[in-house]
């Protein structure tokens, strides 16, 4: 089975290919603000988890992803150049019924497979928490 990760790189690399690409535009997290926003809320909601590790971006059109399991299950922090690209990802992977929480230019990507229950649990306390949005939840 894929890990989360790995199937976000594709879709993000898809939606990449799709659309050419993108400029920079406006403000965006860098991938350590946004990865100690992520952790400092799901320690704040009591929300258990592992220490983020640093993965392989590979072609997934972040700038840089964190592997982390929440609950006991994978899960990724992508930090992505900037909203747009987020977007773009975004758009595929609400198509595919990935769940996630999206604020500013990152992407939580919660567990869609075994931990799904879980994930649409959790996703809109995480939103509402960090000031984003749950899709698929």
């Amino acid at each position: 089975m894929l890990k989360p990760t790995a199937i976000l790189a594709v879709l993000a690399f898809v939606a990449l290919a799709a659309c050419g690409g993108g400029a920079q535009t406006g403000t965006a997290l860098e991938p350590n603000a946004a990865v100690e926003r992520v952790v400092a809320v799901l320690d704040d909601l009591g929300i258990a988890h592992s220490d983020p590790v640093r993965g392989d971006v590979g072609l997934s059109g972040a700038k840089a992803i964190f592997e982390i399991t929440i609950n006991g299950f994978d899960a990724g922090v992508n930090v992505f150049p900037d909203k747009k690209a987020l977007e773009r990802w975004q758009e595929l992977s609400d198509r595919f019924g990935g769940v996630h929480v999206s604020f500013e230019n990152v992407a939580i990507s919660l567990n869609s497979s075994e931990g799904i229950t879980n994930s649409v649990e959790i996703a809109p306390k995480i939103a509402e928490a960090i000031g984003g949005e749950a899709h698929n939840a």
